[in-house]
């Protein structure tokens, strides 16, 4: 019998059993919506309109509530429950459940057998990067201004770009090379490619439907793992530029700190941190030793790009399709330009109040359905509202019932309005919630201790980039209106239409 016939086996025995069996609920747990079919479950519905139906099940059943997907119970808080979740991060696990559902961490251990913690890397990506933005500021500039001029270029006549989340991705892989590797090593045009290559690459294949969830979830991580792994989708490649690149770079690095001992002064990237880490302090640079460098910088660089790149791209999509907000926006963009002669400060992106309002917005408009996993460590938990879910249970936060709640924005949540994030008092004095705050009604980086660390760095960028962009080009939808977003699963991705480029000279 070969591998496919036992894989057919396998799963044949499962499909019989879970046709049999039903999951178990206790009776103080939260609802679980009736379905028909057994072994399915809801797992249709959720695949085909996953927004109506959770706004269906809400409706019906309030919250938390449950679904039987993909041969797994999971549990949806809305906006009464979601904080009770993200202020017990003591109990709730995030970084597994990340790793059970979209399992990036697993393809880099591969190289890295010895992967820190993710909460090691969230404390190094703060204390790194968020934390020097002051250090950064103009590295970040140079680098994006060279990656619009490269890509989108000279528009003396009006140019469409489709499906700019790749050229998006490219622009903004220069700093994070520039940032993560240093200034010699992000100088190689293949490191930058590289880098935005891997991101789209892994994840493509991080957002393939888990049907062999149905097995067992451990099957759909493993199969991830395995098309990486066994050159199906390699990223082999990648570490060999790597290595190419920055070998003599990470060589000469060790051979200045031991040469120079204390009076060494380390250099302002995330290369030169790890090499003074204890955990990779080394005299001999041999191919483990890159590959463990290769697996803990690239999983920051997918972490970085992505998440960067599709906020950036929502944004651009979001101005581009409303002719209302062009004047305003470019105005306060002139005259910022004008104050600093065109070398942005943080203190002159602080500054950018209506394009940070619409970044906000937008964020809040574009977020995902539902998003944030976490999984129970402890034997149980009780909501507020007597709701009890048993140890090992997944819960995911659903996002949208936040964004577009009335009680937090009123009878316009559903509206594009990005002045609301302003609050106005009659003794003339303005009040503005930045992107970057995390509140109850705005968890798009999250919340609590496991809010995103990186955002300060990502919006910064963001920023920068609409910035110059807003400047330089007279940006429009090809459509004339705002194109609607993608969703997979429950995912919110930029719609990959038309904009219009038009130099502004």
């Amino acid at each position: 019998m070969d591998y496919v016939e036992i894989f057919c086996l396998l799963f044949f025995v499962t499909f019989i059993l879970n046709l049999i069996k039903r999951p178990r609920i206790n009776a103080n747990e939260p609802p679980l919506v009736p379905y028909h079919i057994p072994f399915i479950g809801h797992t249709y519905n959720f695949l085909n309109g996953s927004e109506n139906f959770l706004r269906k099940c809400k409706e019906k059943y309030g919250e938390p509530f449950s679904l039987y997907i993909f041969g797994t119970v999971v549990t949806f808080t809305g906006y009464e429950t979601s904080t009770e979740v993200l202020k017990n991060s003591d109990i709730f696990d995030f970084y597994s459940a990340v790793d059970k559902i979209f399992p990036i961490s697993p393809v880099f251990r591969i190289f890295n057998k010895k992967f820190h913690s993710l909460e090691f890397t969230a404390r190094v990506v703060h204390e790194q990067i968020s934390s020097k933005l002051n250090l950064y500021f103009s590295r970040i500039q140079k680098e994006i201004l060279f990656g619009i001029e490269k890509y989108f270029g000279k528009c003396e006549e009006p140019k469409v770009f489709r499906n700019t989340s790749h050229m998006l991705s490219r622009i903004i892989a220069r700093p994070v090379a520039n940032i993560l590797l240093g200034e010699e090593a992000s100088q190689f045009e293949d490191i930058v490619e590289s880098f935005s290559i891997v991101e789209n690459k892994i994840l493509t294949k991080c957002l393939i439907t888990p049907m062999l969830s149905f097995i067992h979830r451990s099957f759909h991580t493993s199969f991830i793992t395995l098309l990486f792994k066994f050159g199906l989708i390699s990223i082999v490649g990648h570490r060999d530029t790597f290595v190419k690149r920055c070998k003599p770079i990470v060589e000469e690095r060790i051979h200045q700190r031991k040469k120079l001992g204390e009076k060494y002064i380390q250099k302002e990237d995330l290369l030169d941190f790890y090499l003074g880490d204890p955990h990779f302090k080394t005299d001999v640079v041999d191919d483990q030793y890159m590959d463990e460098l290769f697996g803990h910088l690239y999983w920051l660089v997918f972490v970085s790009i992505n998440a960067t790149t599709k906020a950036l791209g929502f944004a651009l999509f979001d101005y581009a399709g409303r002719p209302e907000l062009w004047d305003e926006i470019y105005e306060e963009q002139l005259k910022i330009h004008n104050e600093s002669n065109g070398i942005l400060s943080t203190e002159d992106v602080h500054k950018m109040v209506k394009l940070d309002c619409l970044i906000k917005e937008s964020l809040r408009c574009s977020t995902d359905i539902a998003a944030i996993p976490h999984i129970l460590t402890d034997n149980s938990f009780t909501f507020s509202n007597g709701a009890t879910i048993p140890k090992g249970r997944e819960v995911y936060v659903y996002m949208r019932d936040l964004a577009f709640n009335n009680n937090f924005f009123g009878e316009t949540s559903n509206e594009f309005q990005p002045k609301r994030h302003i609050t106005s008092y009659p003794n003339g004095k303005t009040v503005h919630l930045p992107s970057t705050k995390v509140d109850k009604s705005f968890m798009t980086f999250g919340g609590g201790k496991r809010a995103c660390p990186g955002r300060f760095f990502a919006i910064n960028e963001i920023k920068i980039a609409l910035h110059k962009l807003i400047l330089r080009y007279k940006i429009r939808t090809e459509s004339g209106k705002v194109d609607p977003a993608r969703i997979i699963l429950t995912l919110a991705y930029p719609p990959n239409s038309g904009l219009i480029f038009e130099d502004r000279n």
